[in-house]
């Protein structure tokens, strides 16, 4: 089969099952499949797939029909112009969230010392490091996720102090000018209204808050009062 009919029977399929953004979906497979960036597919149309090419593209289109979403396949997710490393035991970050990244840069004051509560892969503490070229603390009560972070950090090379605890309770005692941080708002009993890509897949304490959603808010709001 060639790079063209791949693509075409793996966007035909994942529309089929009512897949959002098909085409796109079957080019990042098969791209990640081929080892390849997505521009190979179109200048490399008429070639045909290896027998390994094939196995691991026919994988991937089986765990996105299956719901996976498809960044816990390939392993990556782009923001702020930056690509992060995920895995299940991190959120996806989403876009909407780089306009949580706008607003902390244009209130972290010249200099100051910021802090991200409950880091997951890192893109929120990383970004700002990044961009202020400055070090920047981040917590995760998952350990599994400050790992993801860390790598992340390092391989971007960004300068942030990784601390796995609940919270800020790592850090008492100490202050910050900037708290961030994009918690867990989804309340228990709203589980059943998820989508299945982040109900099934995405790590429940990254989602899930409580009874109401607004727990995590209120423990933060009370614990970012004494930093």
């Amino acid at each position: 089969m060639t790079v063209r009919a791949a693509l075409l029977e793996g966007a035909r399929l994942l529309e089929d099952a009512h897949v959002p953004a098909p085409r796109l979906t079957a080019e990042v497979l098969l791209s990640h499949a081929l080892r390849k960036e997505r521009i190979y597919l179109y200048s490399h149309s008429t070639e045909e797939l290896s027998e390994l090419a094939w196995l691991h593209y026919g994988r991937y289109l089986h765990e996105r029909l299956s719901g996976r979403p498809t960044q816990y396949i390939t392993g990556r997710q782009e923001f702020y112009g930056r690509e992060f490393t995920v895995s299940a035991d991190v959120l996806i970050p989403r876009p909407e969230t780089e306009h949580l990244v706008d607003a902390a840069l244009r209130l972290w004051p010249e200099g100051g010392r910021a802090v991200d509560v409950g880091c997951g892969s890192g893109a929120i503490a990383i970004t700002l490091a990044a961009e202020r070229h400055l070090r920047v603390w981040a917590t995760d009560i998952s350990l599994a996720a400050v790992r993801v972070a860390a790598d992340n950090a390092l391989r971007l090379g960004a300068e942030v102090e990784f601390t796995c605890c609940d919270l800020l309770a790592g850090f008492a005692g100490r202050t910050f000018d900037l708290v961030a941080s994009n918690p867990p708002y989804v309340s228990c009993e709203d589980r059943g209204g998820l989508q299945r890509e982040v109900r099934d897949y995405e790590p429940p304490a990254a989602l899930y808050a409580g009874s109401t959603g607004n727990e995590i808010y209120e423990r933060l709001i009370h614990d970012s009062e004494r930093t």
